[in-house]
């Protein structure tokens, strides 16, 4: 029998680690690449069904019911990805995931609240169903999202986060109509270029 290598033995270790690293990565490239592929679907979507809107109204019944069939399917796969990602993990990992689904959710649906109470209040089309429906979530997700991961001292996180408040911000001012298309393209760029530094880091790790 050979003799005990220690260096042998890191090297298996660190083999070992990276493999585990790519195989239970709850958010691999892939992920990445299909979520900007969904983003430019429903944003482009409801972009289509209002470019020409003169006055403008906002999305169509259909291109909402298209928009959010599209989003179902994505929300299905990426749910499943995930669990099996995250499959046999317990404990404060856990705990923390769910915490901060609960902290990125509430603001994200609030944001719809406030829209019907806009709406209520006689604000226009062009605001409800147009800039702060189609900015607004971008915005508020994201302050949330950078403030989630200030939390857990992930870099990474807090420019995904306060990136997606600037293009929210940016978009707002192109339109009712503009920030659908605007947010559409801005978010598939944002998500391969992300996609592609996650490549980039399993490969080099």
């Amino acid at each position: 029998m050979s003799a005990f290598d220690p260096r042998e033995a890191a090297d298996l270790l660190d083999s070992i680690e990276r493999d585990a690293r790519r195989r239970f990565d709850p958010r691999p490239p892939l992920v990445g690449l299909f979520s900007a592929v969904v983003v430019l679907a429903i944003y482009g979507t409801l972009w289509l069904s209002v470019r020409d809107q003169h006055p403008y109204v906002g999305p169509t019944d259909t291109a909402t019911a298209w928009a959010y069939t599209i989003l179902a399917a994505s929300v299905v796969v990426s749910m499943s990805t995930y669990r099996r990602a995250t499959h046999g993990i317990t404990g404060r990992s856990r705990r923390e995931d769910a915490i901060s689904g609960l902290v990125i959710g509430v603001p994200w649906a609030a944001v719809y609240v406030f829209n019907a109470a806009l709406q209520a209040n006689g604000a226009g089309d062009n605001i409800v169903h147009g800039v702060f429906d189609a900015a607004g979530p971008w915005v508020v997700v994201g302050a949330a999202v950078a403030g989630v991961a200030a939390g857990r001292g992930q870099r990474g996180g807090i420019a995904v986060g306060l990136a997606a408040v600037v293009i929210g911000t940016v978009a707002a001012f192109f339109g009712p109509a503009g920030a659908w298309g605007v947010l559409g393209v801005a978010g598939c760029a944002g998500l391969l270029i992300q996609a592609a530094a996650r490549f980039v880091a399993l490969r080099l790790a």
